[in-house]
C-alpha cells in the first residue's frame, strides 16, 4: 500500500478513511446524493486506484479493531449522521468495502 499523501498528515492514523468519511459524509451529503451507493461511487471516482487501495485496507484494519474504536472513528469524522452502536457502524463500513471491491472489478 502506498503511503498517505502528505496533505493528510494532520489526520494521523487511518487518514484516508477519516478524510473520506469527513469529505463525503458532510452535513449536506444526503442533499447532494440520493443514496449511500451514490456517495460510494463518488468516493471511487474521487480517490482513484491508489486511494481506493488505501481506503479499503484502512476500513478492513478498522473493522478488525474493538467496537468502541470503530464507533468513535465514524462518529468523530462524519458530519451528517452518527451510529448509536458499533454493530451499526460495522455493518455500514462492511457494506462500503463490499461496494468498493465490486467497483474495482
Amino acid at each position: 500500500m502506498k503511503a498517505e499523501p502528505s496533505y493528510l498528515a494532520d489526520l494521523g492514523e487511518l487518514a484516508t478513511l477519516k478524510n473520506a468519511i469527513g469529505g463525503w459524509y458532510h452535513q449536506d451529503a444526503y442533499l447532494d446524493f440520493e443514496t449511500d451507493e451514490d456517495i460510494w461511487q463518488s468516493i471511487v471516482e474521487g480517490l482513484g486506484e491508489d486511494g481506493m487501495h488505501r481506503l479499503t485496507a484502512q476500513i478492513s484494519e478498522l473493522l478488525a479493531r474493538k467496537d468502541h474504536e470503530v464507533l468513535e472513528l465514524w462518529n468523530a469524522n462524519s458530519h451528517c449522521h452518527g451510529f448509536a452502536n458499533a454493530h451499526e457502524a460495522r455493518e455500514f463500513l462492511g457494506s462500503m468495502v463490499w461496494f468498493f471491491k465490486g467497483a474495482a472489478k
